[in-house]
């Protein structure tokens, strides 16, 4: 039975260790965003700041310098001071008493939160309560409580001490008579009293309640978490509370809280457990924060726990240099070793060498030639398909050519008649007589257009017939709303008859122009508009277009 509830005990404490692995990235993370958070507070405080200049009426310019307190509370003790004191000037202005009461229990509270015990205990001595509505009259007696607690928590003369505990239990109790039972600063009083007695179920059942009305991503919460911490610790379930210090820090990171406790407590735990690493980042973190917080208190309380952390530190960096050193001359010692097992080694292996010196050559001489034989295979394949490929093309232009030079043998025998046809016209004109007629003729361009769209359809007939797929294989390169269609069967436009022309290898702009009886200008803007219309890359476009059809 005693090694099932160990063996239970083990298996929890392992969730519970996981579960704070990832509170712990989650402060770091957390930790890492610190100065958008801050920029956040700061972008809240500037709003109020310019409402508060703009303000006019004493009773908006009150509350609104009460905002800037509570926003500067927990991030910076002296703005926090200078706009509560601004605030007690407006209510002593505006003849307010409890706001008046409110404002300097509030300043008097935040003296003693500083260590500034006379300053507080003087503002709370010299303030008027009479006449005042209970909630101010709670945060008067929440003032006086805590400045005693802290006086007493921190005097090492004991009659003193037990006098500041006595005037604390004092003004709390006055804090149960005048504030009701569901307001936070009660059950805090309530969770501390019952931890002071030992009762640590009724500190957690108090606990249970500040938490469930405190928002999860609040200050009040950071608060709460912090006080059940303790709870936790006084029954020595340390990893619980290291859990919700993580949650409290997690939520005072977040909100740009200066002022933090569960920090460096968490850092403190975290040392013991020899987490040194973490430990120094949370109380570096923390002692950074408490100098924005400016207040000597929190330095004084943070320095021995950052010193204590530091020496750990320190000594884990000797540890470490000690045993680096050690390891150094282990290696070394071994390294030794190795070297004579591999000299004695080498000295073997030669012996063998030796012994197969002629077995090797020979191998090496059989692999050698096995290598030459496949580089020549190899080479011979290459040869045969790059071989392929020129017979391939070879037989394509030899094919172009022939159909190509029968063409050109029929037009130049029809060009041949027609010209001797107009030679005889001519001939009969001149010996007529009709020197109008004649000029008439010479001078029209009818025959030029009619010979060139002649030239034109005999091409595009002869191309279409050696490329029949030319106008869909070159409509595929270009984007669908890009592509050409034609009047009729076997004919070109001029943009399908210039990059015919390409693909039969004339890829000279002059010589397309001059073929086509257009400008090189006009060949070019063809080409490149085009170009512009292709669903692959310009550059590789024209060679895209040279291999159709093979």
């Amino acid at each position: 039975m005693r090694c099932f509830l160990t063996l239970l005990m083990s298996v929890v404490s392992l969730y519970v260790l996981a579960d704070n692995e990832e509170l712990y990235r989650s402060l770091d993370e957390a930790i890492a965003r610190a100065p958008d958070f801050v920029k956040k507070r700061e972008q809240r405080i500037g709003v109020v700041k310019q409402r508060l200049q703009k303000a006019t009426d004493e009773e908006g310019r009150y509350q609104l310098a009460c905002s800037l307190f509570n926003e500067y509370m927990p991030y910076k003790s002296d703005s926090a001071a200078k706009y509560v004191y601004e605030a007690i000037l407006i209510a002593e202005k505006r003849g307010s008493k409890s706001d008046l009461c409110l404002t300097r229990s509030l300043l008097a509270f935040l003296c003693s939160s500083t260590g500034q015990y006379v300053e507080s205990r003087r503002i709370l001595d010299s303030t008027d309560i009479a006449g005042v509505d209970r909630e101010t009259l709670g945060q008067y007696y929440k003032s006086l409580a805590h400045v005693y607690g802290e006086m007493a928590y921190y005097s090492n003369i004991p009659k003193l001490k037990y006098e500041f505990f006595a005037k604390q239990e004092e003004y709390t109790e006055k804090i149960y008579e005048t504030l009701p039972p569901t307001n936070d600063y009660y059950l805090q009083q309530k969770e501390q009293d019952c931890y002071k007695k030992g009762d640590v179920e009724g500190a957690l059942h108090y606990s249970d309640k500040r938490l469930e009305t405190a928002r999860p991503d609040s200050h009040e919460f950071a608060i709460a978490a912090f006080y059940r911490s303790m709870d936790l610790r006084k029954v020595g379930k340390t990893q619980e509370a290291m859990a919700w210090l993580a949650k409290s820090a997690i939520c005072d990171v977040r909100n740009a809280v200066m002022d933090q406790g569960s920090l460096w407590e968490l850092a403190n735990l975290l040392a013991q457990e020899g987490q040194i690493e973490r430990a120094r980042v949370y109380i570096t973190f923390a002692w950074e924060c408490a100098n924005i917080y400016s207040t000597h208190v929190r330095s004084w309380q943070i320095s021995p726990i950052l010193s204590s952390i530091d020496r750990q530190y320190q000594k884990e960096i000797e540890h470490t240099n000690s045993m680096l050193t050690n390891m150094t001359i282990a290696v070394s010692v071994l390294l030794l070793f190795l070297v004579v097992l591999l000299m004695y080694e080498y000295r073997r292996r030669r012996q063998l060498k030796e012994a197969h010196n002629e077995l090797s050559e020979k191998n090496a001489q059989t692999k050698s030639l096995n290598e030459e034989l496949l580089q020549a295979n190899l080479a011979l394949d290459d040869t045969n398909r790059q071989l392929k490929t020129l017979i391939s093309q070879l037989n394509e232009q030899t094919r172009v050519k022939e159909v190509y030079v029968g063409r050109f043998m029929s037009l130049c025998s029809d060009y041949i008649d027609k010209i001797d046809d107009f030679r005889k016209r001519v001939n009969r004109m001149v010996k007529g007589r009709e020197y109008e007629e004649l000029y008439r003729l010479t001078k029209s361009t009818d025959m030029k257009t009619q010979e060139i769209d002649d030239l034109c359809a005999n091409f595009d007939n002869a191309f279409l017939h050696l490329f029949p797929n030319f106008i869909s294989d070159f409509n595929a390169l270009l984007r669908p709303e890009e592509r050409i269609e034609v009047s009729g069967e076997y004919k070109l436009n001029t943009t399908l008859r210039i990059f015919a022309l390409i693909r039969l290898g004339i890829d000279d702009s002059s010589r397309i122009a001059k073929f086509l009886h257009y400008s090189v200008n006009t060949i070019y803007n063809y080409r490149a508009r085009v170009k512009g219309a292709a669903i692959t890359r310009r550059d590789d476009f024209e060679t895209r277009v040279k291999n159709i059809g093979m």
